[in-house]
């Protein structure tokens, strides 16, 4: 490892220890037991009836683990040969996985726990071998269908054979699919929201400054050059005229490109991770704290899990992502709900190197009762911010505007790999008014900017006992200003 690269993961996981000593106060981590002649370097996940777990894993197999929550599981094979499985969902009764060429149905028709059906539910996407060619999915939108997401053949360009990379493809129950957006990089993550909206992940690289958490809808370019090819196809949801434009930032870039939309999130790089992951939605109904209905993520270079508030605004997701827990054993590939409201984190660094002390393997994130005092939402508003929080201020310090900082910015758009942080500007703070519950405080900002990130840091901010916030930091994506 290059001394640049030793340098910063010390520095990475000095701070992420300190943080994790207070974080384990309200969420446990536990490494959850595994075969030792089982590599578990997981790469996709289902929750079953019962205690019990669905697990893909990178070599092609799937396999069933049984009383998670006693701590003692047993694992049984359920799939074999598989081509590097990269996502698992229970639909209907049955397991269906992604493969680099097919999305599959399994099926255990004769109930010995074993899969004896491998059914091709839906095929015919370009594959020529590359090696980024992965296939990640499905996810289960809230009318029934299954979405898939294809990386890019990073580095190939157009290929008669590479039909659809960088696309999400829409899957029907009979197995006829349409392309629906295009523009991806790598999309690792692909998961829904409540109301059963589409959202993907990419990777900070080529076209794409730092890592996004999009909204797949049809007819959306989300700027990645090397799906632009597959426009010039009848099944195509969009056009690009002419070459993208040069020299112009992310926001600018979407005002030139009609089909290009900005990410409902941004994760400003390093602050908020270098490489995210899988999406979970919080479905628990309060069993893993105050955060019901907001957005996980995994992050794999940095180990750790950040959380994500969405809202619409004229009818188009923005939000704020926060950090939310650190310390794992190695980058957090996928995230499922146990049956008990626990978070279970499949991890494998496998190609890549991430923070941690292992290669691969499965950790359990239990809510330990306890509230930490966080910012739970951030909400635009059209002359700043509303904040909300998890417990009650210290009125004190939550009307001091000196509690608070903020900075916009945005991002360049280019070919090049990543791009730092442009046009920053500080904001200030003109008053900070708390509503009657002390749980809430609406910052009045001069200069807020559409199509600029938002970096608010509440050192200031204290809970009536004198602590101060878990997390200090968010980051808001202002695509809109409400009016």
């Amino acid at each position: 490892m290059a001394l640049a690269m030793k340098n910063l993961v010390t520095i990475m996981l000095l701070g992420a220890a300190t943080v994790t000593a207070a974080e384990n106060d309200y969420y446990r981590l536990s490494s959850v037991p595994f075969p030792k002649n089982l590599k578990l370097e997981v790469s996709g996940m289902a929750a079953l009836p019962g205690d019990r777990m669905a697990i893909a894993i990178r070599k092609g197999e799937i396999w069933i683990a049984e009383k998670l929550i006693t701590g003692k599981p047993v694992y049984k094979k359920f799939a074999s040969g598989l081509h590097e499985p990269l996502g698992l969902a229970l639909h209907k009764g049955d397991l269906y996985t992604v493969q680099r060429t097919e999305l599959t149905r399994l099926r255990d028709t004769d109930g010995d726990g074993r899969a004896d059906e491998y059914l091709t539910h839906a095929k015919g996407w370009g594959v020529t071998g590359n090696y980024h060619e992965y296939a990640y999915g499905p996810a289960v939108d809230g009318a029934g269908n299954l979405w898939v997401a294809l990386n890019c053949s990073i580095g190939k360009g157009s290929n008669p054979n590479n039909q659809w990379r960088g696309w999400s493809l829409r899957v029907k129950s009979d197995g006829s699919w349409s392309p629906m957006s295009g523009g991806f990089r790598s999309p690792s993550g692909i998961g829904t929201n409540l109301t059963g909206d589409v959202f993907a992940t990419d990777q900070q690289g080529n076209w794409f400054p730092t890592c996004p958490l999009m909204h797949l809808k049809r007819g959306t370019f989300h700027g990645h050059a090397d799906s632009l090819p597959f426009t010039q196809l009848p099944k195509a949801t969009f056009k690009v005229d002419g070459e993208l434009p040069k020299n112009l930032t992310v926001t600018q870039a979407a005002k030139h490109i009609s089909a290009y939309k900005l990410p409902a999130v941004w994760f400003p790089y390093r602050k908020m991770g270098m490489s995210t992951t899988d999406i979970l939605a919080d479905s628990t109904r309060g069993k893993f704290g105050p955060f019901v209905g907001q957005l996980f993520c995994g992050e794999f270079t940095m180990s750790f899990v950040s959380r994500v508030f969405l809202e619409k605004v004229e009818g188009e997701y923005q939000g704020a992502c926060f950090r939310f827990r650190d310390g794992l054993d190695c980058a957090a590939l996928r995230l499922q709900w146990g049956k008990d409201g626990s978070m279970y984190i499949g991890q494998s660094n496998r190609g890549w190197n991430s923070i941690g002390t292992k290669s691969y393997g499965l950790q359990r994130l239990q809510w330990t009762g306890k509230v930490p005092f966080e910012i739970k939402e951030m909400s635009a508003r059209p002359d700043g911010f509303v904040l909300t929080f998890t417990r009650p201020v210290d009125s004190r310090t939550a009307i001091n505007p000196k509690s608070y900082a903020l900075s916009s910015y945005t991002y360049p758009y280019h070919s090049k790999y990543g791009g730092e942080e442009t046009d920053v500007k500080t904001l200030t703070v003109k008053s900070a008014i708390l509503d009657a519950t002390k749980q809430s405080v609406h910052l009045k900002i001069d200069d807020l900017r559409s199509g600029y990130v938002h970096e608010l840091h509440a050192d200031g901010i204290r809970d009536p006992r004198g602590k101060p916030l878990l997390h200090k930091m968010a980051y808001y994506t202002l695509n809109r200003i409400p009016k």
